[in-house]
């Protein structure tokens, strides 16, 4: 039986992508997970240079990552002090509760259009009451902005390990939920069928 993995701020720990698949990852406050671009055949690390690898996204997790995906914790030393802590800045989708700004309706996903919001360093912020740094983000003007920065909505076992899967395969670094909430962001939907698990099945 696997010894379950107990979440503490700052503690890295090996993800188990798929079989034959690993990755390396830090824990961060209470639900943020810092993913690293390294990935091996076997949980193996000997002989990495920390301080030359590089962070691949942060995101929100649900403790069904820590679970299903965490082997165990390693120790690592010299990773950059940059790629340590959290991230600040999110973007946070917009719900037909959001009224003056949802310009979703019947025949879109339920989250439609976003805001890029500060989630601050240390202090706890709610991402609802988060201070705006930007609404109503736009493909035509904010495309760096939306593809730079992470969405709030937490992350499943699944759905990540499909993100990393594919970016380990392909080099493609993405949430699928930005096809939906942001559409006309890319255009190689078809190519890249079927989707993650990001999506409900009749988007993939």
């Amino acid at each position: 039986m696997k010894k379950r993995v107990v979440w503490k701020d700052g503690d890295f720990v090996v993800l188990k992508v798929r079989e034959g698949l690993y990755t390396v990852a830090r824990m961060l406050k209470e639900a943020m997970l810092c993913v690293y671009d390294i990935f091996r055949q076997e949980d193996c690390w000997d002989g990495v240079d920390w301080g030359e690898v590089k962070p691949l996204f942060c995101v929100f997790v649900g403790s069904v990552v820590q679970k299903n995906m965490a082997i165990r914790k390693i120790a690592v030393k010299g990773v950059k002090e940059g790629c340590s802590v959290s991230q600040r800045h999110w973007i946070v989708a917009y719900r037909a509760m959001d009224k003056s700004h949802f310009k979703g309706g019947p025949d879109t996903f339920f989250l439609f259009g976003g805001r890029l919001v500060d989630l601050g360093g240390d202090e706890r912020v709610e991402t609802y009451e988060a201070p705006v740094l930007k609404h109503d983000l736009s493909v035509e003007e904010d495309r760096n902005i939306i593809e730079k920065y992470e969405l709030v909505n937490m992350w499943s076992d699944r759905d990540l390990s499909d993100r990393l899967a594919r970016y380990h395969d392909t080099g493609i670094n993405r949430d699928d939920l930005k096809f939906e909430i942001f559409p006309g962001l890319w255009h190689d939907r078809e190519v890249l069928r079927p989707l993650t698990r990001r999506l409900p099945i009749p988007m993939r």
